[in-house]
């Protein structure tokens, strides 16, 4: 920690040297603004004419010049879609001049910008415009390349949900939650390599895994975020673990608006499922509405022109439909006679489920303007999420065993359309689904300073948050899951097969009668389960830039350098315990447990007539609670709870300490922009994890070998008790006994290249040097250290291997590569763009597992003593290497040019196109080479409608040996349609409807190898149903 201060004064000193240089003659500032819809336009570009001198305005539209020559001057004010301005005004000698801008359009508005404004139509409409407007021209002047969109550019989300609006952004794949997305990853990278910021500072995120970096937008609420920034290739300014790149939310400010304004949203959602506002039968035992309120508002007050607070709150509940319908084909087992060009169908699942979700969000961002230079900005955010699931299940298996149990019975046959079990091969299990609560919530707060003169800006946060995420099964009353099986041995006949389920379902006992499947008496319960989990998360930071303009070089330059410390950490417990099921007199019957609420609802995959008698979980927890002794553990389940525990019992704190300098310079007249610089970063995590050491059970000599008896055996400690006791497990296994400290650092530079060939037209160039930190899995400690039983003469043999260890490698270094990226971009005068960009990344340092003889050099990296010399030591290490590269193409323009009809039209396209190569392509689990989505907006007074299509190719996941050498399972290419609609009823009212996968396609999985048939690829089919909300909006 000490370096980093002795490295920010190393990267100040050229500042401070700087800061001797001539007074300026004068200096001109002021304030742009739309005309028509009021909003202060940040980035928007001011030009000295006749100098090499721009400026942007800041994020209220404040700009300032300085130096500027005392006399008359000109400024030239350009705004991507905005007619440009020009202003002359006089500047005295020392004296600090100041012109305000109004900028309008009027191809779009016409020449009377004040009539436009009472028009409540047009700007409503202009409202979402001018966001994609503000957005296209952040874009355009950045100084690296990054995509930035306006969350007014595709209508109201769903639920508020800021996956769902990430998914229309190029180069980005949204990953499922169930029905919603809830994690992404850009550009084929795994989700833990993406970067998620809120107004440039992370925040705390407890993954509901617990040893996961991924970030989960399920915390989240998209009600507070003005626009969302995907970076490709970081500056030296941000931070360098980006390797698959970065998305930022910028928060919404009160100095964006010039008067106050409540914007409100009411509505009604539910699923296409459940058109009814009547109650409906639920898997929880109850009756529940399927067709939910919800609201979401901001209020934006300026309290002057030098203060302002921006307030924002939702809440949203939903009841969304969880239908699972999972084909497992077989390609292997005994006498079946399958291959894997061969596979019958063995199993046959149904999951009929619910999921309700609440969500609630609130926060608050206070600006003062301090004096005309400084800014202090305060912003504080609540999230809170909870999510119940209700899942019944049942599935059908035909068994491994093609040799019936009896002598004279049906062995197995199969075909593409049928599996023909064998005779007493086969089982049903029902009710064994997910009954589930999570409570999720985030708290933070943040304080940025901000200081510009002109010459001097100086940007300084200080940021904090928590984050817990809660799993309990046992808080709504109910068991997590139950074992039901039926009770007599069945061979099962699967009929008529088609791609998505067997039509038919059928089961004979021994003796060739034919068993009720659908009958509770024919099940009995043999256990039951419970399960809980608490992450918790805290993160921590404090960052400092400084930025200098050197106004005595001959061309417009800066030097910028600043630096960073976060702290993280990662607290993750996890329970689980199985019960026995005793019943009442003996009695495993499962009809005591039977739903009497939730009857007769068939899943949305259930055969035709026929409904599983699903159990309660409620009931049986109800009637547990009443009479403990029905369901009880025995000692080997206590035991088993316990290892759990202490198994997934981690703790990870992660400091990161991070120092840059970067240079930008404006040269050939301001037509090429350089920026580059070189960025510090060093991570040190402290973890503790679980040890193992089945060796502890024996008895020891002084000299540390096991003590044995007459026999020569090893003796068992007297404490140690009976094998797979309590007392073995107290002296094997210890919680958290693992600690590890280890760091690394790197040097990560970057160069950023922008030619304006024209106004309109610019090219760009970037390279940068990134890393991906391993994910927290990979270096939580954890160890198992197994002694062999050797006897005093193998002991003394320098070639026996003593044991085996098998360790986390908690000194792993991140993944690195070098990043190229080059663009074409094109932006027309009504604020529509067309960019096409490639890239190319060259990645190593992956990592492999490794098993060798452990050195001292080995122990020593691990953290462990050197009496393990000799021994086998299992770990993971750095190597391998892959390249990603890719092109995307991104556009966003109204169809005027293409005559008048054109006007009512915006579309927007973004595809993505990647190739994997090298020897690590393994290590790309969840990679998606293609990405496509477009969408259209029409809008024609008194009416909007958007309708956005999103296609997410092929995903490969993992590796599936046993079914096929070459064999993954994957999840199939899918494409939905969401579509929203206003219909403006007055000036400050309008109707709103949004519907979300209108055609309810199936998140469908598939398995398959070179050699699988198509009969035999599909998975599972997952369906959501289709969720709508209807509601008005408004603003006053």
């Amino acid at each position: 920690m000490r370096l980093l201060p002795s490295l920010l004064t190393l990267l100040l000193l050229p500042l401070v040297a700087a800061a001797g240089a001539p007074a300026p003659a004068g200096a001109v500032s002021g304030r742009v603004q739309h005309a028509v819809t009021g909003q202060y336009l940040p980035n928007a570009r001011v030009t000295l004419r006749g100098a090499d001198q721009v400026v942007f305005t800041d994020d209220a539209g404040i700009y300032r010049l300085t130096p500027v020559p005392a006399g008359e001057v000109t400024l030239e004010v350009f705004y991507t879609g905005l007619d440009p301005q020009e202003a002359r005004l006089r500047v005295g000698p020392g004296e600090s001049a100041t012109r305000d801008f109004a900028l309008t359009s009027v191809a779009r508005y016409g020449r009377d910008a004040a009539a436009v404004r009472l028009d409540a139509f047009v700007v409503a409409t202009s409202r979402d415009t001018e966001g994609e407007t503000l957005a296209t021209n952040e874009q355009r002047f950045a100084a690296n390349l990054k995509a930035v969109v306006s969350t007014d550019s595709f209508g109201d989300m769903a639920e508020g949900n800021v996956g769902e609006f990430l998914k229309f952004l190029p180069g980005i794949s949204g990953d499922h939650d169930d029905a919603q997305i809830n994690t992404v990853s850009l550009r084929g990278f795994a989700t833990n390599l993406t970067t998620v910021t809120a107004d440039g500072a992370q925040l705390a995120n407890a993954n509901f895994n617990g040893n996961s970096r991924t970030f989960q937008f399920s915390q989240l609420a998209i009600n507070n975020v003005s626009r969302i920034e995907v970076t490709k290739v970081p500056t030296p300014a941000n931070p360098a673990d980006s390797m698959a790149g970065s998305v930022n939310m910028v928060s919404k400010s009160a100095f964006e608006r010039n008067r106050a304004e409540f914007r409100y949203r009411l509505y009604a959602a539910g699923n296409g499922d459940y058109l009814t506002l009547a109650r409906q039968p639920h898997s929880y035992e109850d009756r529940r509405r399927k067709v939910m309120p919800g609201v979401d508002f901001d209020y934006t007050l300026p309290l002057g022109r030098n203060f302002g607070v921006v307030l924002t709150g939702s809440r949203s509940l939903s009841a969304g439909e969880e239908d699972h319908s999972t084909l497992t084909y077989n390609a292997a087992g005994t006498a079946t006679g399958a291959s894997p060009a061969r596979p019958f169908l063995q199993q046959y699942g149904i999951n009929d489920g619910s999921k309700d979700i609440t969500r609630n969000s609130a926060s608050v961002k206070a600006d003062w303007r301090v004096n005309p230079e400084t800014v202090l900005s305060f912003n504080a955010l609540l999230n809170q999420y909870q999510a119940s699931w209700g899942h019944q299940s049942i599935n059908f298996n035909a068994g491994t065993n093609g040799n019936p149990t009896v002598a004279g019975g049906t062995p197995l046959t199969f075909g593409e359309t049928f599996t023909s079990g064998a005779t007493g091969r086969g089982a049903v299990t029902l009710g064994s689904g997910n009954f589930m609560t999570r409570y999720e919530e985030v708290r933070g707060a943040g304080l940025r300073y901000r200081f510009d003169n002109g010459a001097w800006r100086i940007d300084a946060s200080l940021t904090r948050s928590r984050s817990t995420n809660a799993f309990r099964s046992g808080d709504e009353g109910n068991f997590a899951g139950m074992n039901v099986t039926l009770v007599p041995a069945v061979r099962l006949v699967l009929q008529d097969i088609t791609s998505i389920q067997p039509r038919s379902i059928r089961a004979y006992d021994n003796t060739g009668r034919e068993v009720d499947l659908y009958d509770i008496n024919n099940y009995r319960v043999n256990n039951a389960s419970l399960l809980s989990r608490d992450v918790s998360e805290e993160m921590s930071a404090v960052d400092l830039n400084v930025r200098r303009r050197l106004g005595w070089l001959p061309f417009p330059a800066s030097l910028q350098a600043g630096g960073l410390v976060r702290r993280q950490e990662r607290d993750s417990n996890k329970e689980s315990a199985t019960y026995t099921h005793n019943g009442v007199g003996g009695s495993l019957a499962a009809a005591p447990y039977r739903n009497q609420v939730y009857v007769g609802q068939n899943s949305h995959f259930g055969l035709p007539g026929l409904v599983p008698p699903w159990t309660s979980k409620h009931r049986a927890y109800r009637a547990w609670r009443e009479n403990p002794a029905l369901f009880t553990q025995t000692p080997a389940q206590a035991v088993s709870a316990a290892q759990f525990h202490i198994t997934n019992s981690e703790y990870l704190q992660e400091t990161v300490s991070a120092g840059y300098v970067q240079g930008e310079a404006r040269l050939f007249s301001n037509r090429l922009n350089v920026l580059s610089g070189v960025r510090w970063e060093r991570t040190d995590d402290e973890g503790l994890g679980p040890v193992f050491e089945p060796a502890n059970v024996w008895v020891r000599r002084a000299d540390g070998t096991f003590a044995r008896d007459a026999r020569g055996q090893r003796i068992r400690r007297p404490e140690a008790g009976a094998a797979g006791s309590m007392e073995e497990l107290r002296l094997t296994r210890q919680e958290r006994a693992f600690r590890a400290e280890k760091g690394y650092d790197g040097f990560y530079p970057s160069l950023h290249l922008t030619w304006l060939a024209t106004e309109s037209l610019q090219a760009r160039a970037a390279w940068a040097r990134t890393f991906g930190r391993p994910d927290f899995s990979e270096i939580i400690p954890n160890a198992t250290i197994s002694e062999r039983d050797l006897d005093e003469s193998q002991l003394g043999d320098p070639q026996q291997i003593r044991g085996t260890i098998d360790i986390r490698n908690t000194g792993l270094k991140p993944w690195t590569a070098d990043n190229f990226d080059v663009s074409l971009e094109y932006y027309t005068a009504s604020g529509g763009f067309f960019t096409v960009g490639a890239f190319h990344k060259e990645i190593r340092n992956f990592f492999a597992n490794r098993v060798t003889v452990a050195t001292a050099d080995d122990l020593e990296a691990l953290g462990l003593e050197p009496e393990y010399v000799g021994w086998q030591l299992s770990t993971r290490y750095n190597a391998g290497s892959a390249q990603v590269s890719g092109a995307e193409l991104s556009a966003r323009h109204s169809l005027a040019p293409l005559g008048t009809w054109g006007r009512n039209f915006t579309v927007f396209f973004n595809a993505t196109r990647l190739r994997l190569r090298g020897s690590r392509q393994s290590d790309f689990t969840g990679f998606i080479p293609r990405n496509v989505n477009w969408g259209v907006t029409f809008s024609r007074r008194p009416f909007t409608l958007n309708a956005k299509w999103n296609y997410r190719g092929e995903q490969q996941l993992a590796a599936q040996p046993a079914f096929a050498p070459d064999a993954f399972n994957y999840t199939a290419a899918r494409t939905t349609l969401d579509l929203g609609a206003d219909y403006q009823l007055s000036r400050r009212l309008s109707l709103n409807a949004n519907v979300r996968n209108l055609f309810n396609a199936y998140l469908t999985g598939t398995k398959y190898g070179s050699a699988t048939p198509e009969y035999a690829r599909p998975r599972q089919h997952r369906h959501f149903g289709v969720y709508f909300s209807v509601g008005l909006k408004g603003t006053f």
